[in-house]
């Protein structure tokens, strides 16, 4: 069969992730990996989950295991609501729909609202779930550079007055405020007010994807996006993947309760309706109050590997290179000297047993080859500091500098 023949116009732009790719490169247990942005397996709540699983199952086992409602489990909704409620955002029931995480969201998002050709504002560097959400869909991806509070927004609105001047309108902005995948930024609250009044201005949407927001290490909680909206223009997106557990794939979409209706619609087509047992599992634990304290434990476990990994490359990575201090999430985005390229320094790092995600993947247009993303989240500290002291010293011989010592704390290197 030749497949190219009969795919649709949409399949031939589809293309895997040169990441995911990578993953596979890093699943042997001797690879120090720092490349998946992964939750810690070792912070898994595993006694209470097989507890909370032994009851739900004695108990709600025949309606757990059965399909449920396209919209989401009512419980869970419920929760999900009074939760957006008490952080601002007022929500009923009919404003929330459950999804495979927020990546499924992403992806309705897209199906619902982009025509080929839309143009849609992605940040840059930015994560590579949405770039490919809406790249899938045939969207013309405009990209907005970041730099230490977030999305440039003058930058933005002179690209906004250029599109009008075409004749042209965004179909929506995709931005994650908070400890921003892959850099670890956190935008300033002037400029979560500016892209709003922006998107007001030239009447654009703005999907505000928060996953990593309640990990917070330091600093006050910036307000959301969502908060600020009096119109319904901001879909929120939200996840349990990173404050729980990621296998059980459940996720939340915030909306004018009409926008809810149609992306329901589209799901329908796609799965129907999303994980019950994972659903009344997240229910269990929320109502409980369990998930709220689990994560203020995940924020100081987090820290203190984000603080090894700050302190190891303070120590071993040489003049030249600079990296973001993420206040939380799971990321610090590295920058290397302009004409070092973060591929070739990868290939070379995993014949050493060590890996990350060089930046490239992560911007539109081929830029980006001398940066890269490191994931503190998933490996131990034993391996953050092994991994990051081996990286320094191929980074100092690839920078011709030869002053690294060959003995660092009694690690032979």
């Amino acid at each position: 069969m030749n497949w190219d023949e009969l795919y649709a116009e949409r399949a031939r732009l589809m293309k895997t992730s040169e990441i995911r790719e990578f993953f596979k490169l890093t699943e042997q247990p001797e690879i120090m990996s720092f490349a998946g942005g992964f939750p810690s397996a070792e912070f898994f709540p595993m006694e209470k989950v097989s507890e909370v699983m032994d009851e739900l199952i004695t108990q709600e086992g025949r309606s757990a295991l059965q399909y449920g409602p396209t919209e989401g489990n009512v419980e869970l909704r419920k929760y999900l609501a009074a939760k957006m409620t008490r952080e601002g955002v007022p929500a009923g029931v009919d404003n929330i729909l459950i999804t495979n995480g927020s990546q499924q969201g992403m992806d309705l998002l897209s199906k619902v609202f982009v025509n080929p050709g839309d143009v849609v504002i992605v940040e840059e560097p930015g994560y590579v779930g949405g770039l490919g959400a809406v790249h899938n869909y045939q969207a013309e991806r405009l990209p907005v550079p970041l730099d230490a509070e977030g999305l440039q927004t003058d930058l933005l609105a002179a690209r906004l007055r250029k599109l009008k001047m075409e004749g042209r309108t965004p179909k929506f902005a995709y931005i994650v405020p908070n400890f921003q995948n892959p850099t670890g930024i956190c935008m300033s609250f002037e400029r979560r007010k500016k892209i709003l009044e922006l998107a007001r201005e030239y009447n654009f949407l703005l999907i505000e994807d928060n996953p990593y927001g309640e990990i917070r290490f330091e600093g006050e909680p910036v307000q959301s996006i969502k908060s600020m909206d009096t119109e319904g223009r901001v879909i929120y997106l939200g996840s349990f993947s990173k404050t729980f557990i990621p296998g059980i794939r459940v996720g939340w979409l915030v909306a004018d309760e009409s926008l809810i209706q149609k992306i329901a619609c589209a799901k329908q087509a796609t799965d129907l309706c999303s994980n019950s047992l994972g659903q009344r599992m997240a229910c269990r634990f929320a109502d409980s109050g369990y998930i709220d304290h689990h994560v203020s434990t995940l924020s100081e476990r987090y820290k203190a590997k984000r603080d090894l990994m700050l302190s190891c490359m303070d120590k071993y990575f040489p003049a030249g290179v600079t990296w973001t201090v993420p206040e939380g999430g799971f990321f610090i985005w590295v920058t290397l000297p302009e004409g070092m390229n973060a591929r070739a320094l990868l290939l070379k790092s995993i014949e050493r047993k060590v890996a990350y995600v060089d930046g490239a993947g992560f911007f539109v247009n081929g830029n980006g080859k001398n940066t890269a993303r490191f994931a503190f989240s998933e490996a131990c500290p034993d391996k953050i500091s092994r991994g990051i002291t081996i990286l320094g010293k191929l980074m100092h011989e690839e920078m011709n500098i030869y002053s690294y010592p060959e003995q660092v704390e009694g690690l032979a290197l």
